[in-house]
This record gives C-alpha cells, structure tokens and sequence, in this order.
C-alpha cells in the first residue's frame, strides 16, 4: 500500500532533486522513527502530523525510499521535514546523514506482534503485498485459521522474515543504540516520554486496529515463547 505523497512535494522534488547522504547531510531532521509493523506506528505517524503538520513529517514507506534508506543510501528528502517515519531498517549511515536526529523505536511482545500480523493480513488478503508472500510462502496451515498459521510459522522455518523481525531489524544497529525505545504494552506513557524527548506535543490515538480486536491469543500459542527465545531477549527489557 503507498504512501500518499503531499502534492506539494512533487513539485519540490522537480525544483530541487537533490537527495541527502552521508556528503551531503540533511540537518533539520530531528527524529528518525522506525516502524516496526504492528507496534503502533500508524497511530504514531498521525500524531507526529497533527502535532508539527504534515509538510513536517515525511513518511519514508515503499514508494518513498525505504529500500534506499535501509541500506544507507542517499535519498530524498523534503526541504522542511524535521521527522522522518517509516518502514525502514535502521543503518550505521543515518547518524552521518542526518547529524542532529534520535533514533526511535517500538517494540511489543513477539508472539502478540505475530498474531497481531496475521491477523491484519488476514483481514486485508490482497489488499496487502504480505498477504500473497504468506499465501505463496508454503504454508501447510489452513490460509482460513489465524492459529494455524501462527502455530506453523513460529514452529517451523518459514516465514522467518515474519516471526524472527527482531534478530533481523537489530542485526546493523543493536536496539542498545536507539535514543528511544518505547513499547506497545505502555503506549500512553512511552508516548509522553517520546513527547519530552522530541520536544513535540503528541496526543494518543488509536487507529489501524481492526486485527488487534479480534479473537484473543489462543494458549497453545501463547506456550510457543520458547521458539522465538533471541526475539524476547532482544526486546524483553523494553517491553
């Protein structure tokens, strides 16, 4: 799914295409926050637009950049964007691009964010790019049922991209390194924190929550920690 592009930006994009890199570094950005799926990052994203408005905010998503972000690449950014927010992976490289920006991040309970996942796939089906790699990913599961789904992939070795998201999104920057770590489980709190630390007034907001309110998590999954052992030990502290 885009990201809708503020139409202004095409036009400033035309005027001035210069992208920003490690040579040529983009000093207003003051926070690099990381989306991390199903940790309340849409919610996150609204509030940082309705606080500074949305010429400030640039979303950095599939149609934005964030191939070129996560990989340390120069990229373009808006003139007077101060937060830049997004499914992009963090690099060693965004502390030389952008010198004066925090780096923020959410984490929730592995198994939560999983179930949590799937269910949003679930309810999307095509209307997501990751429901048709679930799909053709060679799932035995029963593509109709949330908990077998879940119970094979945590089980098994498919889909790590999905269940083992963590171990993988740490694996440049270690989460140790982050500025701000908050959580799901404490969002309202977390999120004040964030307000101090960015000097931004944010206000909670709940959206994009049509998967967290569905069935609860069965126990047979819940027992299932054990297989995702360097996931929890990961953000076990944070969460």
């Amino acid at each position: 799914m885009a990201y809708k592009i503020h139409p202004l930006w095409y036009l400033e994009r035309l005027v001035s295409p210069a992208r920003h890199s490690i040579t040529f570094p983009h000093p207003k950005v003051t926070l690099l926050s990381h989306h991390i799926p199903k940790t309340a990052g849409s919610s996150l994203r609204v509030a940082f637009a309705q606080a500074l408005g949305r010429r400030h905010v640039y979303g950095v998503y599939a149609n934005t950049g964030a191939a070129e972000m996560s990989s340390g690449q120069d990229i373009w950014v808006p003139r007077k964007a101060t937060i830049l927010h997004g499914h992009f992976r963090p690099h060693p490289n965004h502390t030389k691009m952008f010198p004066n920006a925090l780096r923020a991040v959410w984490v929730r309970d592995p198994i939560e964010r999983i179930w949590s996942l799937v269910g949003h796939l679930l309810s999307l089906k095509e209307r997501h790019p990751h429901y048709e790699l679930m799909k053709n990913s060679g799932l035995k599961a029963d593509l109709n049922s949330q908990e077998s789904i879940v119970y094979e992939m945590i089980t098994t070795n498919v889909l790590n991209e999905f269940t083992k998201t963590y171990s993988s999104y740490f694996s440049a920057v270690p989460i140790e390194n982050f500025s701000f770590v908050g959580s799901k489980h404490s969002f309202e709190q977390d999120l004040n924190r964030l307000s101090d630390m960015a000097a931004v007034s944010l206000k909670m907001l709940s959206i994009n929550r049509r998967s967290d309110q569905s069935q609860p998590i069965p126990a047979k999954i819940r027992r299932l920690e054990t297989y995702l052992r360097n996931e929890y030990e990961i953000v076990g502290d944070y969460l």
